[in-house]
């Protein structure tokens, strides 16, 4: 070894306070009322954003029409991260919004990664109740029909 560096630790860049402030901003992306819930993974919880970007066509000196750049960044398990990772798609088919393109290729790279990692699922699955003493029980069950 001829020479051999550690990372130094200079400081906090943000507070804690607003470190979970925005990571319970890119949990919202996800949700069903967000702009990528194609993006969730079953079982964990999912912090991201989507991007759409429309490119410039220095040909025509203005934004080139149906050109765009998609994507989506995101980490997971939102709570403790094991894996951060970008989707980026150059010129995508419509629909071009990186939540409806990019997102749903996050969610399925990041489900084999975390398979492949042995990242245990945190949270019930989508479709299903916890209840306290109960275990896990579908929500069919509890509505009577099954």
């Amino acid at each position: 070894v001829v020479l051999e560096r550690r990372p130094r630790i200079l400081g906090r860049v943000v507070s804690p306070e607003t470190a979970a402030f925005l990571r319970r901003c890119m949990e919202a992306v996800v949700t069903a009322e967000g702009t990528a819930p194609a993006a969730a993974v079953p079982g964990f919880r999912v912090a991201g954003k989507t991007g759409t970007a429309q490119k410039f066509d220095p040909a025509l000196g203005r934004y080139a029409p149906r050109r765009y750049v998609s994507s989506f960044v995101g980490f997971v398990p939102a709570e403790a991260p094991e894996i951060a990772l970008i989707v980026v798609l150059d010129e995508p088919a419509a629909p071009y919004y990186g939540g409806l393109t990019a997102a749903p290729a996050f969610r399925r790279i990041a489900e084999r990664a975390l398979r492949y990692l042995r990242v245990a699922p945190r949270e019930p699955a989508a479709g299903a109740l916890s209840l306290a003493g109960a275990g896990t029980v579908p929500l069919a069950r509890i509505r009577g029909s099954g």
